[in-house]
């Protein structure tokens, strides 16, 4: 049976998923006295059971989120700079169809906006034919099909880099500990 946790701490992260894991590991390395605690196994809730897909946020340039889209790829490529291991680039074809609310000069113009944000630090896209398209992919219906992007994200083995962190953390001085309930917190 594990003991109380008694000593001080700077920071208490409850939680052992990917954020909670994250901010511990980030704390550790600033620092500071951190304890992380998780009722049940680290990333065995939603953080292990998500899309896998680290993006970029392309999809809130059509809504003027630049700021939003500037810090998601940011993030990405932390990831894929510090767990290459974990992170790897992921291509994506996005079909363009004749009378789709996002056309041809629409995308080709949020593309190259993604591009210019990621500062040269991912692959850019390329405008595809509609040949290109279904070669690429096969199973997309030609009819209507006008052209399309190709474009880049990346993809994580979500589980594994949510232990990653909380291992990181811990290497970093922080007392992690699983399958643990907080049931009382003191003020010092």
């Amino acid at each position: 049976m594990l003991e109380p946790l008694d000593e001080l701490f700077d920071v208490l992260v409850i939680g052992g998923g990917i954020t909670g894991c994250g901010v511990a590991r980030d704390a550790a390395l600033r620092g500071l006295r951190v304890a992380l605690v998780e009722r049940d196994d680290f990333g065995s809730g939603t953080s292990g059971r998500s899309s896998r897909l680290i993006h970029g946020g392309i999809r809130y340039l059509e809504h003027g989120q630049v700021h939003l889209v500037h810090e998601a790829i940011r993030e990405r490529q932390i990831l894929l700079r510090i767990a290459p291991h974990l992170v790897q680039p992921l291509a994506f074809t996005w079909p363009i169809y004749r009378g789709a609310r996002v056309g041809r000069l629409k995308l080709s113009a949020g593309m190259l906006v993604y591009d210019l944000m990621a500062a040269g630090r991912s692959k850019r896209h390329a405008m595809l034919s509609a040949e290109e398209v279904v070669g690429r992919e096969p199973g997309l219906q030609a009819k209507g099909l006008t052209g399309g992007a190709l474009y880049y994200d990346a993809s994580t083995d979500d589980a594994r880099l949510t232990l990653a962190n909380a291992i990181a953390a811990r290497e970093a001085g922080a007392s992690v500990v699983n399958h643990t309930i907080v049931s009382r917190v003191d003020d010092a």
